[in-house]
């Protein structure tokens, strides 16, 4: 009732004038400010600042003959040729008016002003990612592994940020509601060059969801703004042991009424992966130990598709349809070989051959209702309906052997695994400015989730086909949030900011399974506080304090009962006793011109630990779940420190450091354990000339801590070259990732008071040479549209 109302709003007469400023590279000039200036004496009419994407707006002003002037910090000014507004129900689309850098000349290399690779906000710290040579032809998740402060573990599906796990991922400030495993699996297959930036909320506002004890991070892919139709496209191939290749095309259309986008990118993945593995235990008074070798070649298949389309209802209303999805095909096939000791003499041998299909397809669809009652009093409608279904069947073989390799038995296994998920959210977010210095914002949210696992071993014996009673399962899974919030938004003075919000939510979660009923059933709700304040000591100087208490849920497949065959004897399963962990969250930033210090500090109560070792009583079996600690803290200290060497050597450099600490009963023994690790990252840019460039971009972590796990130190050294036409539309990018083959994960827990002895590494064949082709192309000519009856009129919508 309420969209239809706002549909019926009347349409008024107004003139408008839109258009965007850009630089010299066809790069968005944000926050730049915009003037109406009369042709006849340069007196300005009226102005307002562009819009973070560079676009801007202009109505409600008298016919005459203007000019538009545009001046932004670091940029020369600009003005738009002449142009006349004949009646009031006149519509001009400009076409982008372009400002020149500051750019200083040295024996013919330009040195252009670009934006920094680090900026410091309220609440997040951005990394514009989209000019990053060493970024082209990679993907999304090895362009966030080189964030300040950021940890992938592909391993076990995790992201930890500043040393803390539980971050919740969103696309273009909208959260997907995913399987962090297929969040995971979106970004290794989304292209970098569809990433404009990156944002790490390390204390994220009431208007979002309390979940992610470690805060959020946004990816905001790029959408044009330009009038007409244009778009890019890509192209790019690379090789390690095998071939990689990877497309994609970006369109705009932006006429009258309509602003239509649509994205579709392809990569394509013949991979190989080598897995190490150690195990010792204690069984009948003998030492077994176990050593395995795995081989893994995979073919992977990624095809993303995102259209929408923004319609103009009136000058204030737009009503927006969006829909999204991916089909994600993972074949592999591994050989694995494991010896076995006992006693430090060989006692048999098992070759394991595994056939695995791991499928995920996903569909959204998003309407969107935005009003405007006046420019700072706007009214969000927000309806999402989410699917996702995963089929992952797999098959082994498992043969063992003597010592001296004899042939003795064997057996065939077959697992089963299918999982639909299906996700509706309604959401209504209202906010208003009530004066300069003060706004404040309001909403309601409710989310349905539904959730099916269906998971099936069964074993080939004597002729015929036996389940394992004890991981065969179905289960099934109802939950709803519901949450509102507020917060108020108050600059107190010109140097002084204050932020502060409450969120409130009720989560109902029920998990069934065929055999218990129940099994999960939590019913609880819980206020969630944000405060944040700022406050500017001079020009060159600005310091930050921030508060927040964060929610780590546990995610579907973590809760449901599964197994993934590792070993003959090793599983990764699912855990319903996981509770949800709580995070108390104090913050501090510092700001000395470009130069960025942040401090943290987090109190965790049950915080989520994956990929832990636990035992079968018997001790024959190892399976690896996701588990609670009782506590844990952290204390990081994050360091940004940009430098120009000269002006055609400039350093992006990040420095981190995490003190970490574990205090849990785990299985019945309490262990206390703490650890200190720094994160070094540093990204060098070079300009050789007007059209070439290059860069040198790599990080180093030391020795850390996930659970009982201690991680081995790790690092990666990227190179790239890059040529732009002179035109700047067409680019050809050229690199190569991990040169020297240091990126890769080590893990091992000796924990003898558990006996546990376990180690593993995994190398996934990083080291990668690509070449990326990308072109720009569209048409900018000037649109002028006149209408003679005021239910004609229309308003294009203003990205925020």
């Amino acid at each position: 009732m309420l969209i239809l109302i706002l549909v019926s709003l009347s349409f008024n007469g107004f003139t408008q004038i839109q258009g965007s400023v850009k630089d010299s590279l066809n790069q968005p000039v944000p926050f730049a400010n915009v003037q109406l200036m009369n042709v006849l004496d340069s007196s300005q009419v009226t102005g307002v600042m562009a819009t973070e994407e560079g676009t801007y707006m202009i109505s409600e002003f008298s016919p005459g003959r203007y000019i538009i002037g545009v001046s932004a910090v670091g940029y020369k000014p600009a003005w738009s040729a002449s142009f006349e507004i004949k009646s009031s129900n006149d519509h001009i689309h400009l076409n982008p008016i372009i400002v020149e850098s500051n750019v200083y000349q040295i024996s013919d290399v330009n040195v252009v002003a670009r934006k920094p690779i680090y900026e410091l906000k309220m609440d997040r710290m951005v990394v514009n990612v989209e000019n990053s040579i060493t970024s082209s032809g990679n993907t999304a998740l090895e362009i966030l592994e080189k964030s300040p402060g950021i940890l992938v573990n592909r391993q076990n599906n995790s992201i930890s940020m500043a040393g803390k796990g539980g971050v919740q991922v969103i696309i273009n400030g909208k959260q997907s509601r995913m399987p962090i495993d297929a969040v995971m699996q979106m970004l290794d297959g989304m292209n970098a060059d569809n990433v404009k930036r990156i944002e790490l909320i390390t204390t994220p506002p009431a208007k979002y969801d309390a979940e992610g004890n470690a805060g959020i991070i946004n990816i905001v892919l790029k959408k044009s703004e330009d009038f007409g139709t244009n778009g890019n496209f890509s192209l790019g191939a690379g090789v390690a042991k095998r071939e990689k290749m990877n497309a994609s095309l970006n369109l705009n259309h932006h006429v009258e009424k309509f602003n239509f986008y649509g994205l579709y990118n392809v990569n394509f993945n013949n991979q190989r992966t080598s897995i190490t593995s150690y195990r010792s235990f204690e069984q009948d008074n003998d030492i077994v130990e176990s050593y395995g070798k795995s081989n893994r070649s995979a073919l992977v298949l990624y095809q993303n598709i995102r259209m929408g389309i923004d319609y103009t209802l009136s000058s204030k209303t737009t009503l927006s349809l969006l829909t999204n999805g991916y089909i994600r095909d993972y074949q592999m096939d591994a050989y694995n070989n494991i010896n076995y000791l006992i006693d430090n003499v060989e006692s048999s041998r098992s070759r394991l051959e595994t056939d695995e299909l791991n499928k995920w397809i996903h569909g959204m669809g998003n309407i969107n209702l935005n009003h405007r009652f006046h420019e700072e009093e706007v009214l969000d409608i927000n309806i999402d309906y989410l699917n996702y279904y995963n089929n992952n069947p797999s098959d082994f073989t498992l043969e063992n052997y003597n010592p001296e390799g004899e042939f003795i038995d064997g057996e065939d296994i077959e697992i089963t695994k299918t999982t639909p998920i299906d996700i509706l959210v309604g959401a209504v977010d209202y906010s208003n400015r009530k004066n300069e210095k003060v706004k404040w914002e309001l909403g309601f949210k409710e989310t349905l989730t539904w959730f099916n696992n269906d998971v099936a071993v069964k074993y080939f014996r004597d002729g015929r086909w036996e389940y394992d009673p004890e991981l065969t399962n179905k289960s099934w899974l109802n939950e709803n949030i519901t949450a509102f919030y507020g917060s108020l938004n108050w600059q107190v003075s010109e140097k002084t900011g204050i932020t502060a919000g409450l969120r409130y939510e009720y989560l109902n979660s029920v998990l069934d399974t065929e055999e218990e009923k129940g099994i999960v059933d939590l019913h609880y709700g819980k206020l969630f506080p944000t405060f944040y304040a700022s406050q500017k000591l001079n020009k060159n100087n600005t310091i930050q304090f921030s508060y927040s208490k964060r929610i780590d849920r546990p995610t579907f497949n973590e809760l449901a009962p599964f197994v993934t065959f590792v070993t003959p004897e090793s599983f990764v399963a699912g855990n319903e006793n996981l509770l949800p962990a709580m995070s108390d969250i104090f913050r501090m930033d510092y700001q000395l011109k470009s130069y960025i210090m942040s401090l943290s500090y987090t109190k965790t109560k049950n915080s989520i630990s994956r990929f832990q070792p636990v035992y079968s009583e018997d001790g024959e079996r190892q399976y690896f779940i996701s588990m609670n600690l009782d506590k844990s803290e952290n204390i990081s200290v994050v360091l940004a420190l940009p430098i120009t060497v000269t002006e055609w050597w400039k350093m992006q450099n990040s420095l981190s450091w995490v003190w970490q600490r574990i205090a849990t009963n785990y299985e019945g023994t309490y262990i206390d354990y703490k650890q200190n690790y720094y994160n070094l990252s540093s990204s060098q840019s070079f300009t050789l000339s007007n059209q070439f460039s290059a860069e040198v971009s790599g990080f180093y972590r030391s020795k850390s801590l996930e659970g009982i796990f201690v991680q081995k130190p790790l690092g990666r050294l990227d190179l790239g070259v890059q040529w732009r036409s002179k035109s700047q539309n067409s680019r050809l990018n050229l690199n190569v990732s991990d040169v020297f083959k240091t990126q890769v994960l080590k893990r091992e827990a000796h924990v003898p008071e558990l006996k546990i002895d376990n180690y593993y590494a995994i190398d996934w064949e990083p080291r990668i040479l690509r070449l990326t082709f990308t072109h720009n192309f569209g048409n900018k000519a000037i649109k002028m549209l006149k209408r003679n009856t005021a239910s004609e009129e229309e308003q294009r919508r203003v990205t925020q």
